[in-house]
């Protein structure tokens, strides 16, 4: 062996201690998977966290370690690693029996050989004290509306950058300038979605609600909502499932007001489920109302929150996921208007698990007086302050 051929051992054999050494005196959590999400190797900070030693992690399946919650999270993000060959991004929490929950943001990577994934790696930062304290902070009425302003400041920022920058390089490639304004037509949607809302919003809260009543085609209002969400889910990945029968009878009410509700919580699954997720919607026919159900396999939300996510500029926080872009005005929305065409909607969920919104609408007007004449499915009790008002 030449002195050259030592030298790249050498250093070779350097970088490989040298790597060891971080993993192991990092704060972050290491580990590595195989396919099958079983333990190949794991760093002492993961031990520490779990309580066990590697012997006993090494070779056990990463699931068994989890929150029940976030079991079918973690296995539904292996499988798109595996099966996509790209990186996830994702919020795992670890709860270990007679101690306290860490939630880590993780950062999980495919390993390729000959043509194949043969393991996944991660790593992942305690976020435990951030969430706390983001949830301290958003208790407030003021952090909600700081919130809008901030989207709005953001989305105006960003639009007023690309213009600059379309504006001062002239000698801009074709591509690069399409991707551009691209951008700046998203971000102008999204401004105009959220002074939209925030217009109905104020409308609804002085009682116009501008409702024109009519017969109403249930199948049309749906299928015509659902186009309109078809491009996010899409570029999302997200199937969007729907079940409803042929001939569905006709309701006596406010067709946009309908087409908006059922818009409303098929958007808000889609922007609450993963990359590669599921939305079904399920539409009922019963002889005095008709029963719209949207189920996700999302990020969920925790039960604490249930009662507030009607409310006006609220966003759940869940721990599953990072925060989600919006204002928290299109359930309020949704809420409003199913309550001024005689509905009721509400929701259940599970962290990790996805939400169920239903929203039951009767065939005939009803007043808000009228409670108790129309046959509507009970709310799970621990909800039904959330239908107070109806």
């Amino acid at each position: 062996m030449d002195h050259e051929q030592i030298h790249v051992v050498d250093a070779t054999s350097q970088a490989r201690d040298v790597w060891q050494q971080l993993i192991e005196s990092t704060p972050d959590i290491a580990y590595v998977l195989n396919p099958d999400g079983v333990y190949l190797e794991v760093n002492p900070q993961l031990c520490k966290i779990l309580r066990q030693s590697r012997e006993r992690l090494v070779g056990a399946k990463a699931s068994a370690q989890l929150d029940r919650d976030h079991v079918a999270l973690a296995e539904r993000v292996l499988k798109s690693i595996v099966e996509k060959r790209t990186v996830e991004r994702s919020t795992r929490t670890f709860q270990v029996a007679g101690g306290d929950a860490h939630t880590f943001e993780v950062v999980e990577t495919p390993l390729v050989r000959d043509g194949r994934v043969w393991a996944v790696a991660g790593i992942g930062r305690d976020v435990t004290q951030e969430i706390t304290l983001e949830r301290k902070l958003w208790d407030t009425a003021e952090s909600r509306h700081s919130a809008v302003d901030f989207a709005l400041r953001t989305s105006l920022g960003l639009v007023k950058g690309y213009v600059y920058t379309l504006g001062q390089n002239h000698a801009m490639d074709d591509v690069r300038r399409t991707r551009y304004v691209h951008i700046i037509e998203e971000e102008i949607d999204h401004l105009a979605k959220i002074i939209e809302d925030m217009l109905d919003v104020r409308r609804m809260e002085i009682g116009d609600h501008g409702l024109d009543e009519e017969i109403v085609d249930v199948r049309d209002c749906v299928t015509y909502a659902l186009r309109q969400c078809e491009d996010e889910a899409q570029r999302r990945e997200i199937r969007v499932q729907l079940k409803m029968a042929e001939n569905i009878n006709p309701v006596y009410t406010a067709r946009e007001a309908l087409i908006r509700v059922i818009l409303n919580l098929v958007q808000n699954a889609i922007q609450h489920t993963l990359h590669t997720g599921e939305v079904q919607v399920d539409v009922q026919d019963h002889e005095a109302y008709v029963e719209f159900v949207v189920k996700d396999n999302g990020v969920g939300i925790p039960e604490n929150e249930l009662p507030y996510i009607f409310d006006k500029y609220y966003r759940a926080k869940s721990s599953a996921a990072s925060p989600v872009q919006g204002t928290g005005l299109g359930l309020t929305i949704t809420r409003t208007l199913i309550e001024a065409m005689g509905g009721r909607v509400w929701a259940t969920s599970r962290v990790g698990a996805g939400s169920e919104f239903r929203a039951v609408l009767p065939r005939r007007p009803v007043s808000t007086g009228d409670v108790g004449e129309t046959d509507f499915p009970e709310m799970p009790s621990a909800l039904t302050n959330i239908a107070s008002t109806i």
